[in-house]
């Protein structure tokens, strides 16, 4: 009989194997990706929709879903006058182009010129065939203005008439933005601690942990709602970062991470106490390594998997409270979208137009189950004990 041949598997397809296999992890992993592809090219949908999520018009207040809606014609001269503003040249181009075709009555002026198609497609819908007919970029510029003036609202409209859809999509932008980079500063500072801690042992180790386990006996949503209200600008470490025009999006991500990263000390601090005491550690020691270098090199990639499915599961958790803060009015300030405002916004009306408070309270529910399916995907993709060779 000939030697058996066997192949190598690398850990990485082991563990990919293992995830693969806990259905619930990849569907959630694939609802993530969806939500963050449309986070990612919101500006996008945005333009091909031919709506924008600022936009207001208290006339449409609580459409419902589906809702076709013109503009009124004071609102189609404004936007047509704005167009001749913007763009001088290209309108002069525009109306010479519609003159030489016979598509405006020689008695027309040109400052009415662009007014008088306006009318045209309002009446007899073929003149944008007619444009398109010209081949010039001007007239496709303005054609593309003539179709904003009709909007559909896939998801209805809010309490100042702004579409509800292009608003959850940006509000993903920054509810998933400040979950994740919360749940990444938060493990880097609860790795710099708990290494520290767990490392050195002795009085620092005393020292930090008696001050995390002081944070993590404080009753977080109280403590949270605290710092929100107050101005914490004033602080000088933290006032270089809180500035800007995302002034309430940064002082959101400051508090948060303030309050995140106990847990997550406490379960590098664990590992590190059971890896410093391997023969490769002491190995290290010998050969002169530095401190440093065994923590960063040779200690930090054995506890790297505890700590991705502490971040995992972190960031659902920094959604939560995220939204919970702004559900209060102390989160991420108007007009900038999140699904924590919507919420606040729609508590006024949540009898008379409930889809208001369902939409993103349904988003933020699907996005906390998704990660915590991914972070116990992951848990069981990397234990030890689970593995399959």
């Amino acid at each position: 009989m000939g030697e058996q041949e066997y192949k190598a598997t690398s850990m990485l397809r082991i563990v990919a194997g293992q995830f693969l296999e806990h259905r619930f992890a990849v569907i959630g992993l694939g609802i993530i990706l969806i939500f963050a592809l449309l986070a990612i090219f919101a500006p996008m949908i945005s333009n091909l929709l031919g709506v924008n999520p600022s936009d207001q018009n208290i006339f449409n207040r609580y459409k419902p879903i589906m809702t076709r809606i013109e503009k009124s014609l004071g609102q189609r001269e404004e936007v047509v006058e704005r167009f001749i503003s913007d763009h001088r040249e290209q309108a002069q181009t525009l109306i010479t182009a519609t003159r030489e075709a016979g598509l405006i009555d020689a008695k027309v002026s040109d400052a009415d010129a662009l007014f008088e198609i306006m009318e045209q497609v309002g009446e007899d819908p073929a003149t944008i065939s007619k444009l398109s007919a010209l081949n010039i970029p001007e007239a496709n510029a303005f054609i593309k203005v003539l179709k904003s003036f009709t909007t559909v609202h896939y998801l209805g409209t809010d309490e100042l008439g702004r579409d509800v859809l292009m608003r959850l999509i940006f509000g993903a932008r920054v509810s998933i933005t400040i979950g994740v980079l919360v749940a990444c500063i938060s493990a880097m500072i609860g790795l710099i601690i708990g290494s520290l801690a767990g490392y050195y042992g002795g009085f620092l180790d005393s020292a930090l942990m008696r001050v995390t386990d002081s944070l993590l006996a404080l009753p977080l949503i109280p403590v949270l709602i605290l710092f929100a209200a107050a101005d914490i600008k004033q602080i000088p470490v933290l006032g270089w970062f809180i500035r800007g025009d995302n002034e309430s999006i940064a002082k959101m991500i400051v508090v948060l991470c303030i309050f995140s990263w106990m847990t997550a000390a406490r379960l590098v601090r664990a590992s590190i106490l059971s890896v410093k005491e391997k023969e490769f550690v002491f190995a290290a020691k010998t050969l002169g390594a530095s401190d440093f270098r065994i923590i960063a090199l040779h200690i930090t990639p054995n506890i790297l998997a505890p700590l991705l499915v502490a971040v995992t599961l972190g960031v659902g958790s920094s959604i939560i409270f995220e939204a919970a803060l702004s559900f209060l009015g102390l989160g991420v300030q108007p007009p900038t979208p999140t699904w924590g405002n919507m919420l606040y916004n729609a508590q006024e009306m949540i009898y008379e137009a409930p889809l208001l408070a369902i939409f993103p309270g349904l988003l933020i529910f699907i996005t906390v189950i998704c990660f915590n399916f991914v972070g116990d995907g992951l848990q069981d993709a990397i234990d030890p004990k689970a593995i399959r060779r």
